[in-house]
């Protein structure tokens, strides 16, 4: 029960961000440019500004946890960018959390949402990217994959809830 009281809390909590979220200012923009190419660049700024700010605020925790890792902090700035596809605010990625949590049915665009990770993953591979980056777009929230750098992907994770 106390694990779905914070549960709960968390997605309260992600939801009034995502509401009151702001844009970068300049100095964390010219950071997002120094550490992403061009095509990876696109794809972070394709994205809204409630998930600019909380990509940017999940990898400005890993780099506290993973300081001098720059493919962790590339993970966490891109590892949402496929939920752009699905075209939904707030309110219906909220809608979308509760009815997929519960098993019931939902429409496209939420099934996008609930379903951005692989989404996101085959735009990076596309783009170039691969192992960690691609790894955690595809599988978060979820535990790692065999093989992959648990403590990297715990970081992650802890970051990003």
């Amino acid at each position: 029960m106390r694990e779905q009281a914070r549960h709960a809390a968390h997605l309260v909590s992600r939801f009034i961000g995502h509401l009151n979220a702001t844009g970068l200012t300049p100095q964390q923009q010219q950071q997002v440019h120094d550490r992403l190419d061009e095509p990876a660049a696109e794809l972070f700024w394709a994205q809204s500004t409630a998930d600019q700010r909380h990509a940017f605020d999940v990898a400005t925790r890993v780099a506290a946890v993973l300081p001098g890792d720059d493919e962790a902090f590339v993970a966490a700035l891109l590892h949402d960018v496929g939920k752009r596809h699905a075209g939904l605010g707030a309110v219906r990625r909220s809608i979308a959390t509760v009815l997929g949590g519960v098993g019931l049915p939902m429409t496209a665009s939420m099934q996008i949402y609930r379903g951005h990770g692989p989404v996101g993953a085959a735009e990076l591979r596309a783009a170039g990217f691969d192992g960690l980056v691609v790894d955690f777009a595809a599988g978060h929230p979820s535990r790692a994959p065999d093989g992959a750098d648990g403590e990297r992907w715990n970081a992650l994770l802890k970051a990003d809830g």
